[in-house]
């Protein structure tokens, strides 16, 4: 739980802490990093999920990201920017989900 500052000084121990707590939680999100890698390599290679409370899938979705699609359209037309998106190679992302 929190500690509350009650006065207008910040001491060397809420100093202290909150560093600590930073340097945890780097720590915490970069080991948090390496398991999603290892869990989402398991399932692509086609790991079954053990039978319980948790369970994963990978979630793949495309998208194309046309950051100039609203000046094309100002410049030129609306299907011209339409056939640019439609040759426009979408990027996949894969997402881990855990419930």
């Amino acid at each position: 739980m929190a500690t509350p500052i009650l006065s207008h000084s910040i001491s060397q121990f809420q100093l202290a802490r909150y560093a600590t707590l930073a340097s945890q939680l780097e720590a915490l999100k970069a080991e948090q990093a390496a398991l999603q890698q290892q869990l989402i390599a398991a399932l692509q290679g086609g790991a079954e999920v053990e039978a319980g409370a948790r369970s994963a899938s990978l979630k793949t979705c495309e998208r194309r990201s046309v950051a100039w699609k609203d000046v094309v359209i100002r410049l030129r037309s609306a299907g011209y920017a339409s056939r640019i998106l439609s040759c426009t190679k979408p990027t996949t992302y894969t997402k881990l989900v855990v419930r």
